[in-house]
């Protein structure tokens, strides 16, 4: 947090809208900061990092990889879906995710992970069969994104606990839920 806040305090104040990278790349800070402020279990500071990440996303008018960045709406929508995660707002993580839309502009890592995010939602909701749809559409986008994720595998667990589906189980253990 605090190199997020010195960073962006040390910014001409006019720089993050001098250009589509500069706003992509002040953008990308402040998404950064709004996960390290949920982390920290800090709500109005990661909220404010929202707002930010939101106004620079607004300017930018769309999605960009400036500077790979990937960042604008998508993946400031993505990063409000993890933060609902991330407080357990389970409601307002379920609400979300049916916007999530990640677009092939996006790296692949940054898509799959986004899908991982909404089959965690949907999870948490007791949406058990729009869970494992979702976690396998993640997988089938990066199979060694999701298999490093033990998020990936708790809810693979889960998933195969609560249907008993041999899809799901096959799932489990492709990404190495019972290892």
């Amino acid at each position: 947090m605090d190199v997020t806040l010195r960073t962006a305090d040390d910014l001409p104040g006019d720089w993050w809208d001098s250009s589509p990278e500069a706003l992509s790349l002040y953008g990308t800070l402040f998404l950064n900061g709004a996960i390290a402020g949920a982390r920290l279990r800090d709500r109005p500071l990661a909220a404010d990092m929202m707002a930010r990440a939101t106004r620079a996303a607004d300017r930018l008018g769309g999605d960009a990889n400036e500077m790979w960045t990937a960042f604008g709406p998508t993946n400031v929508e993505i990063h409000r879906l993890a933060l609902a995660i991330e407080f357990e707002d389970v409601q307002l993580a379920a609400d979300i995710a049916p916007g999530v839309r990640p677009t092939r502009d996006l790296p692949v890592e940054r898509r799959a992970r986004a899908r991982l995010d909404v089959a965690r939602a949907y999870g948490e909701a007791g949406r058990t069969d729009d869970a494992a749809d979702h976690l396998k559409r993640a997988f089938r986008t990066a199979p060694e994104q999701i298999r490093a994720h033990e998020s990936a595998r708790d809810l693979a667990r889960r998933l195969h606990k609560r249907t008993g589906r041999r899809d799901v189980r096959e799932l489990a253990l492709d990404i190495g839920a019972f290892e």
